[in-house]
């Protein structure tokens, strides 16, 4: 065992000497198909809502104190401080992600959503060479003006980055978009299945939540999901080399039990809010920790769980010291406002 360095030791007697850590936060329930606002300081804030839509799987502030989310056939509004759904879209089918751009237009991104479905449900269709990954702006008036298709047939969350440019959940892997339908960079890495979300640091690296994880070689890994305990967070560098792996079944308690590791935050200390959820359906409330917080070393410094109103938590959305009047988003690799674009 490594001998711990000495900022690693002051680092974990700050956390012992500050107070508890409570957190403000938004969540999905999957399993139970609930939407859920959570403050642990001021419980009286609390709400719990049925999103009534299948696969609700993005969140975002997306301002005027409204959520901002996605399904399966389009998306949802919610006022944060009500629970109240003020707008629903259910006009398609495949939708995995959906996000309100700083000029005031919202993205949808899917599988072939705004076409006849082929799949039979939301795997892959199977034809991986074909331009099935489609991604459409709307204006607020509900015009189309933009509509570009990419290479594949699965697509899970979707995320902008500084440059403009889009890291994409590809199944096995991430790949990053530009506008013009190119896939300019793939970031393979060994575990991945059913990837779910990735992040553009400020130092160049690229920060993502793997699904499942599995140890099977990626030869194999398409075939047969894992039974669990080895989800992880992988960070990689410019080059793609792997420079952290943490929150795996080896580096955390056995409690935790890691099955699928779906939305994160990146705070602004460095901590790692991570949604661990354990499978569709209900009766999922026993089965780990739902939410985990890593600190920069990888240690589990905060989780929070629901034994009797949660079964299986895929997202979650801190809310803490944000302003949630304007639109926020992560293109700065941490949460924060975005400002428009000057005309």
């Amino acid at each position: 065992m490594k001998t711990p360095t000495l900022l690693c030791l002051l680092a974990l007697a700050a956390r012992l000497d500050a107070a508890p850590i409570q957190h403000d936060f938004l969540a999905i329930d999957e399993g139970m198909n609930g939407l859920m606002h959570v403050n642990e300081a001021n419980p009286k804030d609390n709400w719990l809502v049925k999103v009534g839509r299948q696969h609700p799987r993005d969140m975002q502030l997306e301002g005027g104190g409204l959520l901002l989310i996605s399904h399966d056939q389009g998306y949802c509004e919610y006022n944060i401080t009500t629970g109240e759904r003020v707008k629903d879209v259910s006009a398609y089918h495949d939708v995995s992600s959906v996000r309100r751009l700083p000029n005031g237009d919202l993205l949808v991104a899917g599988v072939d959503f705004d076409l006849p479905k082929k799949n039979k449900g939301d795997g892959p269709i199977g034809d991986p060479t074909g331009r099935h990954v489609v991604f459409a702006e709307f204006a607020p008036d509900g015009r189309v003006v933009r509509r570009t298709t990419y290479v594949g047939d699965y697509l899970r969350l979707v995320r902008e980055t500084a440059a403009g440019t889009y890291l994409c959940a590809c199944n096995t892997m991430f790949k990053e978009a530009d506008e013009a339908g190119n896939w300019i960079r793939e970031i393979p890495v060994a575990g991945f299945q059913h990837a779910w979300m990735a992040l553009r640091l400020p130092n160049g690296d690229t920060l993502m939540s793997s699904g499942y994880g599995t140890s099977k070689s990626q030869a194999h890994v398409s075939s047969a999901i894992p039974e669990g305990g080895t989800a992880f967070m992988a960070e990689v560098d410019a080059s793609g080399r792997l420079v952290r792996r943490f929150g795996a079944a080896d580096q955390v308690p056995a409690g935790v039990h890691p099955y699928f590791f779906g939305m994160f935050q990146v705070m602004p200390n460095g901590d790692v809010v991570v949604a661990n959820w354990q499978g569709h359906g209900l009766g999922h409330d026993n089965a780990g920790d739902q939410i985990l917080e890593f600190d920069p070393q990888g240690a589990i410094v905060w989780t929070w769980s629901d034994r009797y109103f949660v079964s299986s938590l895929q997202n979650v959305l801190v809310l803490d010291g944000l302003d949630r009047s304007v639109m926020n988003d992560e293109r700065n690799g941490a949460m924060g406002p975005v400002a428009a674009p000057a005309n």
